[in-house]
């Protein structure tokens, strides 16, 4: 226990130093949204799942700043952490996408069967590796835990899918007043539910921040921009988009393209 909370402290520290250096992205994804910044909120993480006794899936976002001239020792270093990933028996998913909007930012998630597993994983030579190879191209990066809201359905692809060039992936980001998200999470489920019926839909899925209590994300996987723009355009969607009106929910869309080979 006392290696694992020394490394939660490493990471976390790392992550503290390096905030500073950008400012907040177009998504408006900073430490004010619940990425990593201190210690104390890696140990708040750790107690919630100590309570749920670690038998609950976890579920991480990253995210990195890459000079242009340092983007390819970046895509290699962050390919061969995703090689060593796959032989990790409690990953579920590894991912990383590049936005469209900017030059510089990365965008990554994973999951584990549990937080042991994912424990495991920032424990291993690979990320111990991967981290150095980051500090020595002065890339800095956060870190943040998510949670799936309980009773919110989401898509997810078939097991025999493979991602494809051409596909269209999508995050989204939503600000919502602690007022509204009871029915902001209805909301964004019974739009869920009219998704599952597109015939491009691959993924559609709800998480929320872990360290505050208005931020959530959506990620989306379409066959091509053809089928996400019938999807944005649906009457499932329009019926989102007037329950985020009526609670002054904020959102922030950002096109992404697909880093490495791990199927979505």
């Amino acid at each position: 226990m006392r290696a694992t909370l020394c490394a939660i402290l490493l990471v976390a520290a790392l992550c503290c130093a390096s905030a500073a250096r950008f400012p907040s992205d177009t998504l408006n994804i900073g430490a004010q949204d619940g990425w990593m910044s201190s210690p104390v909120h890696w140990q708040k993480w750790l107690n919630f799942h100590k309570e749920k006794k670690e038998d609950k899936q976890a579920y991480f976002a990253y995210r990195y700043y890459v000079e242009p001239e340092n983007r390819k020792d970046f895509e290699d270093a962050w390919l061969k952490l995703e090689d060593s990933v796959e032989d990790e028996d409690g990953n579920i998913i590894y991912d990383l996408k590049k936005p469209l909007s900017n030059n510089v930012e990365y965008i990554g998630y994973g999951e584990w069967k549990s937080y042991r597993d994912a424990m495991d994983h920032y424990e291993s030579k690979a990320v111990e590796k991967f981290i150095d190879q980051l500090n020595e191209m002065d890339i800095p990066y956060t870190i943040v835990p998510l949670v799936k809201p309980e009773d919110v359905s989401e898509l997810t692809p078939d097991e025999d899918q493979e991602s494809e060039d051409q596909q269209a992936h999508v995050l989204i980001h939503y600000m919502v007043p602690p007022s509204a998200q009871e029915e902001f999470e209805k909301a964004w489920d019974k739009a869920e539910e009219g998704t599952e019926d597109e015939e491009g839909a691959h993924i559609y899925s709800l998480r929320k921040v872990f360290n505050n209590n208005y931020a959530y994300y959506a990620y989306g996987t379409w066959d091509s921009m053809k089928d996400y723009r019938e999807h944005f355009e649906s009457d499932h969607v329009h019926e989102l988009h007037k329950t985020l009106d009526k609670h002054g929910v904020v959102w922030h869309l950002s096109p992404l393209r697909k880093i490495g080979h791990q199927p979505e």
